[in-house]
């Protein structure tokens, strides 16, 4: 039959093709997901070279003498009640640290804010029996595509300073530097690290040469990695190698029910629509590792802009400084504490008035012994007394 020797011709060259498109998409997958991996990974290296920033500098922070000798206490350096500085020079170190977390915090925000992207939580907007989940809570005419834009405009900026993130003077600085909105992150970070140059010639970081060599080597990387966020987005893919595998794909499977007929009958009705599924698959899968921040449409895999906002804020402004403040005193006496036996040979039933070691343990322990399992089990709960309750510290202790 003539018609069945073209099909069968047909299927030969469909075979060329198979071979050909498989081996390329594999190719092609593999790369855009390297992609999608660079990306997402330099955002996390942002976020990475900037808490080391804060923590460096809350680490550097002059502190005052009676720092550790009290929980809870700041132990910074700073003025005291008349604004006056408590050694006679201008050190104010829990300033420093909170004007370059808060400049670093705002980089990173107006970073986003000027990178284009359609999944920081609002151009994203998900849609739910034909209306937008919160529409009613949205402006009218709101284009969340703009908020970036609008961010950085002088009214966003106004915004920002009536919420305590940027002072009236930076805000009239950024404008005044003469650069673009989009060069605002770059403005902030200087500004950053001018901050903490300032802080080390007066006395406001400790740490000496070795200190400032870290946080101008960090502040460094961070300003690569602003810049590798626009580099992995230029040089994704070529055109041109995207357009060849979307042909290579669809005439595959254009082809596929009369390649395969010869072969398969009519069986390839279903042979045809799995292969669709998995090339067309693998195809789309690719294009969405290429659109890690949904530019172009593709949600699936987006690298959430507002989630490493979020983090960012916390670490940057709670995690260290908190850390910092809540050094805890070696004036605690943890001589009276019982200490864990070592075997259960050890174990023996305490009673109230009984000492071991010279520790009194009245009111402390009563331990059962289960004759099968060897296990202790506590009878009486720890009592409470003026130094711990529950195996923790009372609120006296961090007051």
């Amino acid at each position: 039959d003539p018609i069945i020797e073209t099909l069968s011709a047909l299927n030969s060259l469909w075979e060329y093709q198979l071979s050909l498109t498989t081996f390329t998409l594999s190719f092609f997958v593999n790369h855009a997901y390297s992609h999608w991996r660079l990306t997402y990974f330099c955002t996390r290296a942002i976020q990475g070279r900037i808490n080391d920033l804060c923590m460096l500098v809350t680490l550097g922070a002059a502190r005052s003498s009676r720092y550790g000798e009290v929980d809870g206490t700041t132990g910074y350096q700073t003025k005291n009640a008349n604004g006056e500085s408590i050694d006679g020079s201008e050190k104010d170190a829990k300033k420093l640290v909170q004007d370059v977390t808060r400049m670093l915090r705002m980089s990173h925000t107006l970073f986003w804010a000027a990178t284009p992207t359609l999944s920081d939580g609002l151009a994203d907007v998900h849609h739910k029996d034909g209306g937008m989940i919160g529409e009613h809570e949205m402006p009218k005419n709101f284009d969340a595509t703009q908020f970036g834009p609008m961010l950085l405009s002088r009214e966003g900026l106004d915004m920002l300073v009536r919420y305590g993130q940027l002072t009236p003077r930076e805000k009239e600085g950024l404008v005044a530097s003469g650069l673009p909105p989009s060069q605002y992150p770059y403005v902030l970070l200087e500004w950053a690290g001018l901050r903490t140059i300032d802080g080390i010639e007066k006395g406001e970081l400790r740490g000496g040469p070795g200190m400032e060599e870290n946080l101008l080597r960090q502040l460094s990387m961070l300003r690569g990695e602003y810049f590798n966020i626009g580099d992995y987005g230029a040089g994704r893919m070529p055109m041109a190698y995207v357009q060849v595998m979307e042909v290579l794909v669809d005439t595959l499977c254009v082809l596929a029910p009369l390649a395969l007929y010869t072969k398969m009958g009519t069986f390839n009705i279903v042979s045809t629509g799995l292969l669709t599924l998995f090339f067309k698959g693998l195809l789309e899968l690719s294009k969405s590792f290429l659109d890690p921040f949904g530019r172009e449409g593709y949600t699936a895999h987006n690298i959430r802009v507002d989630v490493l906002v979020s983090e960012l804020n916390f670490g940057a402004s709670s995690r260290w400084v908190q850390a910092g403040d809540a050094l805890p005193s070696d004036t605690i006496d943890t001589s009276d504490l019982v200490q864990p036996l070592e075997s259960h040979e050890a174990i023996a039933e305490f009673k109230e008035g009984d000492s071991a070691d010279g520790v009194d343990t009245a009111n402390t322990y009563v331990f059962s012994i289960d004759e099968d399992i060897n296990i202790p089990e506590p009878e009486v709960a720890i009592n409470g007394s003026d130094d711990c309750i529950s195996g923790g510290f009372n609120d006296s202790l961090l007051s």
